[in-house]
């Protein structure tokens, strides 16, 4: 052996580059000796001679030092004294699993410990090395949180021979709490899982199997019933990984299996509300749809109850259900088949080739025959129902276009239309194509425009508030009224930018300003995350959010209270009022008023312009003003266009008064 080999300098070599840390400590727990890896990944040491005559605590404590923020950042030190002593108390070698955390990474270590005796005996201290055994701790903390996961979760695994019966190889204990199968008979040799499985689903699930085999699948999903050993019922998703040998025989199937009848049970519930109508038990517009492609009918007939809002509003919600119910009821005895494909809307297909327009116009005068002469009492009330109906013949866009007759049937006071090709549908089609464009282009340069209206106070004759309205100005500088592009708006992604438009253009026009004003907010606008969050940012960025009054119009969607009342609730705590718009005549309804806390109830324009003549509309009028004092909210009439009607208002003790007589709409602030 030669000097080298015997030297100092080899032990030097060898401790420098061993993966390992290797010290030896004297009996004070100072280091008499560290190699390179101790000093790089513990100690944090410049050179192997820094840590010489220091001790562990020297150098966590200036490695603390460096980030005193945080507690954790090494918390190695206390620990490696603590097992030193343990080890020379012993007085043999020792092993530890130490951890902790060195700058701020926890860190494990596998470490051996012996006490350190001279030649002559003596002992002079203690020798040590460790090892980094941090990832092969992650690694068994996966594999234990795997097993904990396997033993006792909803998920059993298993691994079957690929023999006919699929004997078993190994199942997780757990199928016994999650599938109700005995794991001891189940493990017995010469049982098979297929036993288990519905004698009605072996047949179909043995079949795929097979399929998938000849296809030389490598992993399939199965979905069947198990018999337990209660005798009950359940539904399995079975997925399942296949090993082929090199000669294509399978070797083994693995996989897992959870019971998913929950699962099945909320799909076919979901099959159900998709295709049937939770308040009749009709099946609904998309069963319709479905319908109409499988068996092509000749003829479609749209059935719709004639002012059911109206009867809504005046008698319940519950009521209006009632009738629907019932009338579906009827419908079926008659022997109609009808779908409910909307709120107060029914359809009827017809299948028989050569249908003539006259035999189905007297076919659907006897239904309605029947229909009209359905009674409904509520409270002592008999109430009889009127429809109007639109029907389609052919073989095209039928419920387009029974959709379409319907809407003349309505504007036309018609029990019955039918869809005519002369009508020009097409036309009006590419009328609002051309308005949508127009809109679009009126957005991006700026042609979308407010004006405002003062609203005068009774009391002090003077204008206090201000409705903002929106107009459009064409291509020629001319005003478009917002009846004419608002509504198509309304249908396309343009409505919400519009929404926002006019919230920031009064906004920062009465920023300037002391004045209130209100803006009007769609049910669509208020159930759009986006547009209610940009709605607060914006009353809050220019400061009006006391000036501001919100317009909520009373339309199908504001007995939502949830969303509805999220939103005043939002913005009344910054000090913004909420008005209900047009409310008087459609969707009138007390209780919304009731519910959603309003400042101001707007009495619609229709009665406002006949309270003069029409002693009916005038005590409507008074119902609501005597209603809105008695609840502290406040009155604006609308629609107020002339001296006439001006103090018949002010006479019914209405609070404001909005209308051509005292003031039109106009600019106010530079756009």
């Amino acid at each position: 052996m030669t000097p080298f080999f015997e030297s100092h300098r080899f032990f030097s070599l060898i401790s420098t580059h061993l993966p390992d840390m290797v010290w030896v400590k004297d009996l004070e727990g100072n280091y008499i000796f560290a190699n390179q890896s101790i000093c790089d990944n513990l100690l944090m040491a410049e050179n192997i001679h820094e840590p010489i005559g220091r001790n562990d605590l020297f150098f966590a404590m200036r490695e603390r030092s460096r980030c005193p923020e945080n507690l954790q950042w090494h918390t190695f030190g206390e620990l490696c004294f603590n097992t030193d002593k343990t080890t020379l108390q012993a007085m043999k070698p020792m092993r530890f699993e130490e951890y902790g955390n060195i700058r701020g990474e926890l860190v494990y270590f596998d470490v051996h410990k012996a006490p350190l005796h001279d030649e002559e005996g003596n002992l002079i201290g203690i020798i040590g090395s460790a090892r980094d055994i941090t990832e092969q701790k992650r690694l068994e903390n996966e594999l234990n949180i795997t097993k904990r996961l396997i033993e006792s979760g909803p998920v059993v695994v298993f691994e079957w021979s690929g023999e006919e019966g699929w004997p078993i190889r190994f199942v997780s204990p757990n199928i016994e709490s999650v599938l109700g199968i005995s794991y001891r008979k189940l493990m017995k040799k010469g049982t098979k899982f297929s036993t288990y499985i519905h004698p009605d689903d072996i047949g179909k699930v043995e079949s795929e199997v097979a399929e998938f085999l000849e296809m030389k699948a490598t992993k399939f999903v199965q979905e069947y019933r198990l018999l337990r050993e209660n005798g009950t019922l359940i539904w399995v998703k079975d997925f399942t990984v296949v090993e082929y040998r090199e000669d294509g025989a399978v070797s083994t199937i693995k996989g897992y299996v959870f019971d998913n009848t929950a699962e099945k049970v909320a799909d076919d519930r979901a099959q159900y509300f998709n295709h049937f109508d939770q308040l009749t038990g009709l099946p609904n517009r998309q069963k319709m749809l479905l319908d109409m492609q499988l068996m092509l009918p000749k003829a479609c007939a749209i059935f719709n109850i004639d002012s059911f809002r109206e009867m809504n509003d005046l008698f319940g919600i519950a009521v209006g259900d009632d009738i629907l119910v019932q009338l579906a009821q009827e419908s079926v005895r008659m022997g109609m088949s009808p779908y409910r494909i909307g709120g107060d809307e029914f359809a009827v297909l017809f299948y028989e080739e050569g249908t003539s327009r006259n035999a189905l116009k007297e076919q659907i005068n006897q239904i309605l025959l029947r229909l009209h002469d359905m009674t409904f009492t509520v409270a002592d009330e008999v109430i009889n129902i009127r429809m109007n109906v639109g029907v389609a013949l052919g073989s095209e866009k039928l419920l387009t276009r029974a959709d379409i007759a319907l809407h003349m049937a309505k504007e036309k006071k018609l029990s019955i239309a039918f869809y005519e090709e002369k009508e020009n549908i097409e036309d009006i089609y590419k009328k609002n194509i051309a308005m949508t464009g127009s809109v679009h282009r009126a957005l991006a340069e700026e042609r979308i425009v407010c004006h405002y209206q003062p609203i005068v106070n009774f009391k002090t004759q003077e204008v206090t508030k201000y409705e903002t309205l929106v107009r459009m100005i064409d291509e020629n500088g001319n005003l478009v009224p917002p009846m004419d592009f608002l509504p198509i708006a309304k249908k396309t992604k343009l409505y919400p930018r519009i929404t926002h438009k006019v919230i920031h253009e009064a906004c920062r026009c009465f920023s300037a300003r002391s004045d209130q004003f209100s803006v009007n907010l769609s049910i669509d606008d208020i159930n759009d995350p986006y547009t209610v969050q940009e709605i607060i940012k914006i009353i809050i960025d220019t400061g009006t959010s006391e000036q501001i009054i919100f317009e909520i119009l009373e339309t199908e969607g504001i007995e939502n209270y949830a969303s509805v009342g999220r939103f005043i609730k939002q913005v009344k705590a910054l000090g913004a009022k909420i008005a209900i718009d047009d409310f008087g005549t459609g969707y009138s309804n007390f209780e919304h008023i009731l519910k959603l806390n309003v400042d101001y109830i707007k009495i619609d324009g229709s009665l406002i312009s006949g309270i003069v003549e029409n002693s009916r509309y005038r005590i409507i009028v008074e119902t609501i003003v005597d209603f809105a004092k008695k609840i502290g909210a406040k009155t604006i009439a609308e629609f107020v266009s002339c001296k006439e009607i001006y103090h018949a208002v002010e006479k019914l003790g209405i609070d404001f008064s909005q209308g051509y007589y005292t003031g039109k709409p106009a600019p106010m602030c530079d756009e």
